[in-house]
C-alpha cells in the first residue's frame, strides 16, 4: 500500500493543475479590452465610451469610424468585434468569431439602448454554421490536433528514428491528420464549412508544429519532455486560449500567456481562415513558425547525453 501512495499523490496533483487552469480561466467570464466600432463623430463615440466605462470599466474599447462600410470591413478584418450605429439605433455583430463576445455585446448595448427609450436592431454579419450554434466546435477541433502532434512525436522517438527520419514523419502524419480532420469538420459535420483547403493547411501546420516541439524536448529532456510538452499545450494552452469563451474573457494574465502559446493562435488561425477568408493570419502564423524553429532546433541540434558525457570521460581502471 505505501508502495501506491506517491501515485497517489501524483494523480491528485494532476488533477489539481487540470482544474486549476481549466475552472480556474473558465469560471467566472468578464469581457476585458473588447473592442467595438462606433460609426458616430468623435465626441459622440467619446461620450459612449465614457458611458460604457461607467458602467463596466476596461470591459470595451471603443474606436469611431466615419462611415459604415469601414466599420464592416474592421469587423471582418477582425480588428473590432462588433459595430455599434447609433443613430441607427443598430448594432452589427459577428457570432462566428466568438459566441460569447457577440452574446455579450449584445446584452450590454442592448442595455444601454433600452436605458435611453431606444429599441436596438441586431445583425449578425458573420454568423456561426448551422451545424456549429454554438461555437464550441473549434475548440474541440483543436484539440483533436494536439493529441496526434503529441502522439506521433512520441510513437516516433520510441522507434529510435533518426532526426532527418522523426522529421519525415511527423511532416506526413500532420498532412494526413489535417486532411482527414478538415474532411469531418468540413464535409461530414458542417461545423466549420466552406475552407476546406484552407482549414487543411492551417490544421496541418498546427500538427507540424507541436509535433516539432515535442520531439525536441523528447529528444533533450526524454519522457519528462511529453509530461513538459502536456502541460503546455493541453493543462496551459487550451485553458489560457480562452476555450470557448474566448480570450477576451478569461484573466488578462491567462490570455496573454494563451496568446504566446500555439494552441490560441492556432485557435484564431482557424476561426479567422474559416469564417472570415484569411483576415488576421499574421500574427497567430508568426507564432506557429517561431515554435516550430524551436522545435526544430530542439530536434537537430547536437546534444550530448549524460551517459555519453560520463562514458566519454570515465577513467580506465587499472587491472591487477
Amino acid at each position: 500500500m505505501r508502495k501506491l501512495l506517491p501515485a497517489v499523490v501524483l494523480v491528485t496533483l494532476i488533477g489539481l493543475a487540470f482544474a486549476a487552469s481549466f475552472v480556474g480561466a473558465l469560471h467566472q467570464p468578464e469581457p476585458h479590452g473588447v473592442p467595438v466600432g462606433v460609426v458616430a463623430p468623435a465626441q459622440m463615440a467619446a461620450q459612449i465610451d465614457a458611458g460604457l466605462a461607467a458602467k463596466k470599466p476596461g470591459a470595451f474599447e471603443i474606436t469611431s469610424y466615419a462611415d459604415e462600410a469601414g466599420a464592416r470591413t474592421a469587423l471582418g478584418d477582425r480588428e473590432v468585434e462588433a459595430v455599434l450605429l447609433p443613430q441607427q439605433a443598430k448594432l452589427i455583430v459577428a457570432s462566428a468569431g466568438g459566441r460569447t463576445a457577440s452574446t455579450v455585446i449584445t446584452q450590454v448595448f442592448t442595455g444601454v439602448a433600452q436605458a435611453q427609450g431606444q429599441q436596438l436592431t441586431v445583425e449578425d454579419a458573420h454568423p456561426l454554421p448551422p451545424g456549429d450554434s454554438g461555437g464550441v466546435s473549434g475548440m474541440f477541433y483543436v484539440l483533436a490536433l494536439v493529441i496526434p502532434g503529441i502522439a506521433i512525436a512520441v510513437l516516433a522517438g520510441h522507434a529510435g528514428a533518426s532526426s532527418g527520419q522523426k522529421l519525415a514523419v511527423i511532416a506526413l502524419a500532420s498532412v494526413t491528420v489535417a486532411l482527414a480532420n478538415a474532411w469531418l469538420a468540413d464535409v461530414v459535420f458542417g461545423a466549420l464549412p466552406g475552407a476546406y483547403l484552407g482549414l487543411a493547411a492551417v490544421s496541418a501546420a498546427v500538427t507540424f508544429t507541436l509535433g516539432l516541439v515535442v520531439a525536441g524536448l523528447v529528444r533533450v529532456l526524454g519522457t519528462p519532455g511529453v509530461g513538459l510538452a502536456a502541460l503546455l499545450f493541453v493543462v496551459v494552452g487550451i485553458p489560457a486560449s480562452g476555450g470557448p469563451l474566448g480570450a477576451r474573457f478569461i484573466p488578462e494574465w491567462y490570455a496573454a500567456i494563451g496568446q504566446t502559446l500555439p494552441i490560441g493562435q492556432g485557435t484564431v488561425a482557424i476561426r479567422n481562415t474559416v469564417f472570415f477568408d484569411g483576415a488576421a493570419l499574421t500574427v497567430p502564423l508568426t507564432v506557429l513558425a517561431a515554435w516550430a524553429l524551436v522545435g526544430l532546433l530542439l530536434l537537430l541540434i547536437p546534444v550530448r547525453h549524460r551517459a555519453a558525457a560520463h562514458a566519454a570521460t570515465a577513467q580506465p581502471v587499472p587491472v591487477a
